[in-house]
């Protein structure tokens, strides 16, 4: 009976005399050490003691979030998890939304996001389409992102992954892994039961999440299900209200089909647009257990999420005269996700695996954008006043099979882990759009013929890769390889929406072929006690997707010619590394240096006589005359440089009370793009530099907690922005509304009882005001959302340099605001 202690106790040795190896071993170790631990409390009668895992910095570029640490920071959404990580921030997508994330230079699509190693949704939002109609607001062309209440664990790694990831990992990814009956029930524990509540006061929000799990006979199930709702993020501005406007504001008016006197009201707004949005989660998970050695599960999870705006900082919140209107135009966004899977897992004392998991996924994703331009003379028209609808939904279905195993190896003097497999992956993307008249008093009642033809490309791609990773320890060394392949098919899909104009060009059937082997190499030695050198080595690749290749826009004022020959980006990542690991703390102190090559960048081409669409011979004729021209191009490459310090500080080693403890992290990033002429331009996509120091004292028996973290980010520098890459020569104009701010946030929880936890924050404590660098660089200079006023002169120049922006303030992050969660467990 006393064997199970003595393996925990060793398993606790090993892990203390090799405390940078920790990381690497598997999850089914980990389980079994912590069985064999709870086994030796019930034969043996010591302190308890909880240790408060806090993130190790065991791995270079990588953190790894668990549920625990998601709970104590009150993290209710994608901003919130990267809140305390200044080498990661979040795109803004515009009305509450969020594009995916930033890593090292690059962001949205260049970033993968997977859950449970199923891909998620990309933007569909090639750089022309992001400039040409992303300016209108008309499509929900961003990232889906995770219901945070399914998750157990979130990984971000850092630098080119396509070992991991396959295409899109060029920066880095985001591996979400959802929660399982597994983690809470077993044989001897049956039942779980968990209620949260939660309230965030920035936006308003409150949540609800219900967690139910139970075992029995070798069943197990897991359920969660989560609601949200709330109002737009308050921003923390003085709150004037400004009237001014211009008579002609240059805004493209479909009635008249040149620019119209819309006025410049919206623009001018300083208050965030009103905004109620709604969300519902389930995740469901059933299992079976046939032995110890084969578990047999199925999971099901939708999430469905509503954003309703009214839209008045929209330049349409004028009439056609430029006189402010009494209504304006109202938006709902909805993104959906539905998703269902089957997986099984098998485990064997000897043979070519110890671990085996097959798994077969289908996940459907829909974004989607209802729009409503309601009249100014509702009164005059009464029962006959009429609205016009848009609706405009960008569909993404993938199935997905994936093999992968695990083996180890003993071979004397050298341990050798292996893991292997690989996997089928098919993606659909389809659109639903129609544009109509309805009856204001009933918009069931249409008045007038849809309209229904399509300009984004109905396209399937099908991938298929293979892999190989493997990891040799020696007595103070450890070598990493990996190595993976990538095949990608892309072709365009018939579609009877589909503009003539483009079907006459051949997209009907196009089709595309990129493969990519990718690889990672890593060296790490412990050189002495407790210090570790570590090196990485790791490419990435994105291959083009089929709207960058094909998109085209037949208009007779200007064209955007496809771009077949596109090849596919790519990227290696150098890293080098020392930490140190000890009953004091961690730290992690890294460099590194990536290369970018072959970006894929919308690039103008200047006046150009190229083939126009004449829509009255519904024929391609010549233009006969020069027009604006654009096309997504290769842009040669970019290379970025930047130190990562990272760690965890225990202040009873210099004789402070048990409990108290310190963090620190730290990012510094510099890079530039080399374009075609040969010079060297600054990323407006490398975020400033950051720091979190944080302080604080946890109950050794956990009952209460008490800590504070320092947030510092430098501005963001006018000479290491540019205007864009057609006028590389002067930088974002909005860039001198970046300063340095100091942010103070407190945080701490109180157990009451054995099951229930209250945890709250106070953000932003000092009630400071500031712009975020992703702020700033959404917003946007034409179109009809996400503006602000740039002084333009009578030729309709913008006088930036000596513009305040009227508006920018609608822009500011939150002031002062609160979190609260209410949580039980039993």
């Amino acid at each position: 009976m006393k064997a199970p202690f003595r393996l925990g106790l060793i398993s606790f040795l090993i892990i203390s005399a090799f405390p940078a190896y920790a990381a690497d071993e598997t999850a089914e170790t980990s389980t079994a050490e912590t069985t064999a631990a709870q086994e030796a409390d019930e034969q043996v009668n010591l302190d308890a003691v909880k240790v408060r895992a806090r993130r190790a910095p065991s791995k270079l570029g990588e953190t790894k979030t668990k549920r625990e640490e998601l709970d104590e920071n009150l993290v209710q959404d994608v901003r919130d998890l990267v809140r305390y990580d200044p080498a990661v921030s979040i795109v803004e997508g515009g009305r509450g939304s969020t594009n995916g994330f930033a890593i090292r230079g690059v962001d949205k699509d260049r970033v993968a996001i997977n859950v449970d190693g199923l891909a998620q949704a990309e933007s569909r939002s090639s750089e022309a389409f992001q400039e040409l109609f992303g300016a209108y607001g008309n499509f929900n062309a961003n990232r889906n992102a995770a219901e945070l209440e399914n998750i157990s664990a979130v990984s971000i790694r850092k630098g080119a992954d396509s070992i991991t990831s396959g295409s899109g990992a060029l920066g880095g990814a985001v591996d979400y892994t959802t929660k399982s009956p597994r983690d809470v029930v077993n044989a001897d524990k049956p039942l779980y039961v968990g209620v949260k509540g939660g309230y965030t006061g920035r936006n308003g929000e409150y949540m609800g999440s219900t967690d139910l799990a139970a075992y029995f006979k070798g069943f197990d199930a897991r359920f969660v299900y989560t609601r949200r709702h709330g109002h737009e993020t308050k921003s923390n501005n003085n709150g004037k209200e400004y009237t001014a406007r211009f008579e002609k504001d240059d805004v493209y008016n479909p009635l008249t089909n040149n620019s119209s006197n819309y006025g410049s009201y919206g623009k001018f707004r300083s208050q965030p647009d009103p905004q109620s949005y709604q969300s519902k989660s389930t995740l469901f998970k059933l299992g079976y257990h046939f032995n110890d050695y084969n578990y047999l599960y199925g999971t099901y999870e939708d999430n469905r999420v509503d954003r309703h705006t009214n839209e008045l900082s929209n330049l349409w919140a004028a009439d056609w005269q430029g006189n402010i209107g009494t209504d304006y135009r109202k938006r709902n966004d909805i993104t959906y996700l539905k998703r269902t899977g089957i997986a099984y897992e098998n485990q064997l004392l000897s043979g070519p695996w110890d671990k085996l998991t097959l798994s077969y996924d289908k996940q459907k994703i829909q974004m989607s954008t209802f729009s409503w331009d309601v009249p100014t003379n509702i009164a005059a028209r009464g029962v006959n006043s009429e609205l016009y609808q848009t609706f405009r939904r960008i569909n993404q279905d993938t199935k997905q099979f994936l093999a992968k195993a695990s083996k180890s190896l003993d071979l004397g003097n050298v341990g050798w882990s292996m893991s292997y497999g690989g996997g089928i992956n098919k993606n659909t993307n389809t659109n639903d759009h129609y544009t109509v008249f309805v009856n204001v008093f009933d918009p069931t009642f249409e008045k007038s013929n849809r309209s229904t033809q399509e300009f984004l490309l109905e396209a399937e791609s099908k991938k298929k890769h293979v892999f190989w990773n493997n990891s040799f320890n020696f007595n103070n060394f450890r070598i990493g390889a990996g190595i993976r392949h990538d095949w990608v098919n892309n072709k365009t899909l018939p579609n009877e929406d589909f503009i003539n104009a483009m079907r006459q060009k051949g997209l009907d059937d196009a089709k595309a072929k990129f493969g990519a082997t990718s690889y990672a190499l890593s060296f790490d030695w412990r050189f002495a006690p407790g210090w570790t050198l570590l090196s990485k080595y790791s490419t990435g690749f994105r291959a083009p997707t089929t709207d960058e290749m094909w998109f085209t826009f037949p208009h007779p004022d200007m064209t955007v010619l496809a771009n077949p020959k596109l090849k596919a980006e790519k990227a290696h990542n150098y890293e080098l590394g020392i930490s140190n690991r000890g009953n004091w703390g961690n730290f992690l102190l890294s460099g590194f240096h990536t290369r970018y090559k072959d970006f894929i960048d919308f690039a103008y081409l200047g006046q150009r006589s190229t083939e126009f669409w004449n829509q009255n011979t519904q024929q391609w004729q010549p233009r006969g005359y020069s027009a604006p021209t654009w096309q997504n191009v290769n842009r040669d490459e970019a290379t970025i440089n930047g130190v990562e310090l990272s760690g965890d500080w225990n202040l009873d080693s210099v004789g402070l009370p048990r409990g108290f403890i310190m963090n620190w992290t730290a990012s510094y990033l510099k890079g530039k793009a080399k374009q075609e002429d040969g010079r060297k331009t600054p990323i407006n996509a490398l975020a400033p530099f950051g720091a979190v120091v944080g302080f604080g004292y946890v109950q050794p028996e956990d009952r209460w907690s008490l800590r504070t973290n320092l947030s510092y980010t430098a501005r963001k520098k006018t000479k290491d922005t540019i205007h864009n890459n057609d006028d590389q020569s002067n930088p974002w104009p909005y860039t001198k509304h970046s300063k340095n701010y100091f942010l103070v946030d407190l945080l701490g929880h109180y157990m009451i009882g054995k099951n229930v936890t209250i945890r709250g924050g106070i953000f932003n404590l000092f009630d400071k005001k500031y712009y975020t660098w992703d702020s700033l660089r959404s917003i946007r200079e034409f179109g009809t959302v996400n503006r602000v006023d740039n002084c333009n002169d009578n030729s309709g120049v913008p006088q930036h340099a000596s513009c305040s922006h009227m508006g920018i303030q609608r822009f500011a992050a939150p002031g002062r605001s609160y979190g609260l969660t209410i949580e039980a467990k039993f």
